[in-house]
């Protein structure tokens, strides 16, 4: 599946891609740390909820530190995918390069102007969580479990867990927190707010 294979190549062993496992493998250490961390801080401990205000201008201007941990992992996770992304033919696509440059735009800016804390916790942390099940599926693609072990078990278990996240957090709540967040931003863009607490940077 990884690898161009002519008519002669069939009944050889099959290629090895160590490029992709390694890929696979060190990006899976970033998902799971911002995924994890996004869903403790929504759920678990609640400090999104709790230690910012649910004005506009505490979900745009408020500081956390969970958020600042999040957009710092996820804006050096970015620009390390970007750069390993141009070394790996399936991954060096303009959709691909562009989602990792916008990404790590997005968490530059978080960093840099402390702003959108209280969303970073959501679009940057939680909507990863289905990429945690989505990278040991695609481990399992590249080393194929044996059927009733341990990590055959885990992916049949990964695979819907996916389905049921990607469509919570990247469909339904999204379209959700998306209004939200737009709503929010017009808001203090029209009364003047977000020039009064980022002066010159509206």
């Amino acid at each position: 599946e990884f690898c161009e294979k002519s008519a002669s190549d069939k009944a050889q062993q099959p290629c090895s891609r160590p490029d992709l496992a390694a890929f696979q493998i060190s990006s899976g250490f970033a998902i799971f740390y911002v995924g994890w961390l996004g869903f403790k801080t929504w759920y678990i401990s609640k400090t999104v909820h709790r230690n910012l205000p649910s004005t506009p201008e505490g979900c745009l201007f408020g500081w956390l530190h969970e958020s600042e941990q999040i957009a710092a992992a996820n804006f050096t996770f970015q620009v390390w995918d970007f750069i390993i992304s141009l070394l790996i033919p399936e991954h060096c696509t303009a959709i691909f390069l562009t989602h990792h440059l916008m990404a790590a735009v997005v968490s530059w800016f978080s960093l840099h102007y402390q702003v959108l804390h209280y969303y970073g916790i959501y679009f940057l942390g939680l909507t990863e969580v289905s990429s945690i099940f989505l990278v040991l599926i695609d481990l399992a693609r590249y080393f194929p479990p044996e059927s009733g072990t341990v990590f055959a078990h885990i992916v049949a278990i990964c695979q819907p867990a996916f389905l049921i996240s990607f469509f919570l957090y990247r469909v339904a709540m999204w379209w959700v927190i998306s209004w939200r967040l737009w709503s929010d931003v017009l808001t203090v863009t029209g009364n003047g707010r977000a020039e009064a607490l980022r002066p010159g940077k509206t």
